[in-house]
């Protein structure tokens, strides 16, 4: 009002200034006349816009703060939320919730998340769908039918998931709608048994085998302590190299090969056993195991592990088969055949010397491994009913047997022969095989008996 009453009294000091002036002026009286309108309406048109400024200024506010309220009560209800959720104005994420930061690797990336486009969270084949669902939310049109839209974790893992958009605000300034999802695949739904506050990450960080996650690049994500304690490297200088980056040359194309068909979807999973190296350029075996975190087959998803130091079985193993190779080196310096066999009537070998072949004429691999050989064919056909009668009761007297008898060698000749050998019993006294060795014997008068 004191603008309308300044602008008032602006105006006739005006007008009598000109008025006054008019008597010294020479010229038409109406171009003096329109000079005095047009000083009149700028100057009412300045104090009407001073006037009404504060209101549009005063409404603008109302409607920001409106906004702002329900926006801020939007959040808390997403927050609320037991399932993961996140806030849309248009296409633009505007809030996430935690279980939805949770459940795609987002936690702590909240503010960088903010003012994305929703579509960079969502599956490239996927675009589509959730155009059409975007599209019946704006409508109102939903028929409220599950939708199934893969959702990308962190890692860049594909999550399969039911979805749902309800529509919450729409006027001018924002289209607010609520997306929910609940993931299909049973790696990323926590059973409902599952307590929150078990610290499993203390039980991870104390296991003596290594952890790890790989992202769909094959890239190391995540590493346990076991990493430093067996390969010295540390895991912050870890991250983001491939596990075939620090494999012996021998054992990289093995490994890239196996776990880009676990990444691929290819393979479920696989084990392998390579060869670390260590900061110090120590070479150790290890035992990986690797399986897709994705159900989906053919889906390129991350991939998760664990890595077991097997370098004391290894050493085990090249020990034994060196004492093996002594043993059988040994053996076939010896004139004769050692055995182990089964209990039947085939005689069937479950080991066998070199010295088969002086013997008999046959080779380790004839006798172990041809099914139409077995050593019950290569004793003489009259003998045979003997020799079974005999070891029998003899094992039956004191578990040993000492008995001559005649084999048919692979040139087809006749050749006596001399076993001896022993029953090997469970202990509930079970006999389970025999254990003896057969040499070449001296010319008897008969064919098969029992030495004293």
């Amino acid at each position: 009002m004191s603008i309308f009453i300044f602008s008032t009294m602006i105006i006739s000091i005006i007008y009598l200034i000109v008025l006054g002036s008019w008597h010294s002026i020479e010229g038409p009286f109406l171009a003096h006349f329109a000079i005095l309108v047009t000083i009149t309406i700028a100057i009412f048109s300045a104090a009407l816009v001073f006037i009404i400024q504060p209101l549009f200024t005063k409404s603008n506010s109302n409607k920001k703060s409106e906004f702002t309220q329900q926006l801020s009560w939007l959040r808390e209800t997403s927050n609320a939320l037991s399932s993961p959720a996140v806030l849309l104005d248009g296409l633009i994420v505007k809030f996430a919730n935690t279980p939805f930061l949770r459940t795609l690797g987002l936690v702590g990336l909240e503010d960088q998340i903010k003012g994305m486009p929703f579509t960079n969270i969502i599956h490239p084949a996927d675009h589509q769908i959730f155009a059409e669902l975007n599209a019946e939310a704006a409508t109102g049109t939903s028929n409220n039918e599950s939708t199934n839209i893969r959702l990308i974790s962190l890692d860049g893992s594909a999550i399969p998931s039911n979805v749902s958009l309800t529509k919450m605000r729409e006027d001018r300034d924002a289209n607010l709608t609520l997306f929910q999802f609940t993931p299909l695949s049973a790696e990323h739904t926590l059973s409902s048994e599952f307590d929150h506050q078990f610290n499993y990450h203390f039980i991870i960080d104390k296991l003596e085998q290594i952890v790890f996650q790989l992202n769909f690049e094959g890239k190391i994500i995540f590493l346990n302590p076991a990493w430093e304690s067996f390969l010295e490297y540390a895991i912050k200088d870890s991250l983001n190299k491939a596990i075939s980056d620090f494999a012996h040359p021998e054992d990289k194309l093995m490994v890239e090969s196996r776990l880009e068909s676990v990444a691929y979807g290819r393979k479920p999973s696989f084990t392998i056993d390579l060869r670390l190296i260590s900061l110090q350029g120590e070479s150790n075996w290890f035992r990986l195991r690797a399986r897709s975190s994705s159900n989906i087959s053919g889906e390129r998803t991350s991939v998760i592990g664990t890595i077991t130091n097997i370098q004391d079985i290894k050493d085990a193993e090249a020990q034994h088969s060196a004492n093996r190779r002594a043993a059988n080196a040994l053996l076939s310096h010896i004139p004769g055949m050692i055995y182990r066999c089964r209990h039947d009537r085939s005689w069937t070998f479950e080991y066998v010397s070199e010295g088969c072949i002086d013997i008999t004429g046959y080779d380790s691999l004839d006798l172990l491994h041809d099914p139409s050989l077995t050593y019950n064919l290569i004793i003489h056909p009259t003998d045979r009913a003997a020799v079974w009668k005999s070891i029998n009761q003899q094992i039956a007297e004191n578990e040993t047997f000492n008995i001559i008898y005649r084999i048919i060698t692979r040139k087809g000749e006749t050749k006596l022969v001399q076993e001896i050998g022993r029953g090997v019993f469970s202990s509930t006294g079970e006999l389970l095989a025999l254990e003896g060795f057969i040499t070449a014997a001296p010319d008897k008068p008969h064919y098969v008996s029992t030495l004293s």
